[in-house]
């Protein structure tokens, strides 16, 4: 997994591969520092390059989660 943290003040809005079909794309808000929810966790198959592209402008930071271990709010 890939856990994506907003690092803006602002809500930033990414492109990712959608899960309901195979070759479409759907966009994921994810919200400002001042909202405590920042923080998303995404399955490695639905990145695309777009995400390494924002990460490169500054707005996102990315890490790897190994899948076995359990994440805070995925219980």
């Amino acid at each position: 997994m890939i856990e994506i943290t907003n690092i803006c003040k602002h809500p930033v809005q990414l492109i990712i591969k959608s899960k309901k079909k195979v070759d479409s794309f759907t966009t994921l808000n994810i919200p400002g520092i001042g909202a405590k929810k920042n923080i998303y966790n995404l399955e490695d198959e639905r990145s695309t390059a777009y995400i390494e592209r924002v990460e490169k402008m500054g707005l996102i930071r990315t890490r790897y989660v190994p899948n076995n271990i359990l994440i805070e709010g995925e219980k």
